[in-house]
């Protein structure tokens, strides 16, 4: 905040020494750089939307249109998002849309990964909430008792060879990205984590499972298991 306040300052006096001391050649100049700016930024911005369009209906685009749409989404999504505060939209609806966009982008990536790997992340939240044994060190401690998905997901991690981490937020979970370096992360959340989470990890893919919460956030959370068997068996190499 501090360096966004100097650079608007900077902004504010270097308009006022051009306003004080410049001629009326000088600002015809500065308004035609100002329009030109504006020409390219609004153009630029149509395209982007144009390309996320194009792909979210066709599920599949050529390389430039999917890099238009993959850049446009990131420019594009906190302008939305600021938009929704200020008129009282949901802003779970476009997170929403911003994680099965990237799903869908990673989708058109067709790439297949060897087990180790992919990475399977885990909010703790999905645990039983009276469960007496800790999993964020080691998910194999879950004794399988049925009562939440985890034992579940457990069994596909073995099965599958798959590493699967649990844990109890942002901050640890960037640990843990930044320790591994996964080819590819397939991530468990709300739309907030995951939208947040997307962002962080820049270069790497992933894929975003939002949870159910039918007690509400953070608390006895689940996911559709088949649903993630799925996602992992079409990015496992055969």
């Amino acid at each position: 905040m501090g360096a966004v306040l100097i650079l608007f300052v900077s902004v504010l006096i270097a308009f006022g020494l051009l306003y004080s001391y410049s001629t009326i050649n000088t600002y015809n100049f500065i308004l035609l750089v100002l329009i030109l700016l504006t020409i390219i930024i609004t153009f630029f911005y149509f395209v982007s939307s144009m390309a996320i369009m194009y792909v979210y209906r066709r599920k599949r685009a050529g390389k430039l249109i999917i890099y238009f749409a993959r850049f446009g989404l990131k420019m594009l999504f906190p302008l939305v998002t600021v938009l929704t505060g200020l008129f009282r939209a949901n802003k779970d609806a476009i997170k929403k849309f911003y994680v099965d966009f990237n799903n869908l982008l990673v989708d058109t990536m067709d790439k297949k990964y060897s087990p180790s790997e992919i990475m399977i992340l885990l909010p703790h939240c999905l645990q039983y909430s009276e469960c007496g044994y800790k999993i964020t060190n080691d998910i194999n401690n879950c004794k399988r008792c049925g009562r939440c998905c985890i034992g579940s997901i457990a069994d596909i991690s073995d099965e599958k060879k798959i590493p699967v981490y649990v844990v109890t937020g942002g901050t640890a979970a960037r640990n843990i990205v930044s320790k591994q370096r996964p080819k590819i992360i397939v991530s468990v959340a709300c739309e907030r984590d995951l939208t947040s989470g997307i962002a962080d990890v820049g270069s790497i893919p992933v894929i975003g499972l939002i949870n159910d919460r039918p007690h509400g956030p953070c608390y006895n959370t689940n996911i559709d298991v088949d649903v993630l068997k799925k996602k992992l068996e079409n990015i496992i190499k055969e």
